[in-house]
């Protein structure tokens, strides 16, 4: 028996109350970021529209110098 086969039988046996709990855990758990990632997509949205506020690099090596200075 494959694993989703196993995953299908347990959620057949679930209780309509376990089955609610079981989708506020994990029923979109991949289509929902969380607040850092979110945050992070804003800031990368504001480097597009304002590149003159922030650093950039045409060197790997002197960007890592810097970073780890």
């Amino acid at each position: 028996m494959s694993t989703r086969e196993i995953a299908y039988n347990i959620i057949d046996c679930m209780s309509e109350e376990q089955l609610s709990a079981f989708v506020a855990l994990f029923g979109n758990a991949a289509d929902v970021p969380n607040e850092e990632t979110l945050e992070a997509m804003r800031e990368v949205e504001d480097m597009k529209l304002h590149p003159e506020n922030y650093k950039s690099y045409d060197d790997v090596d002197v960007m890592f110098k810097e970073l780890l200075a």
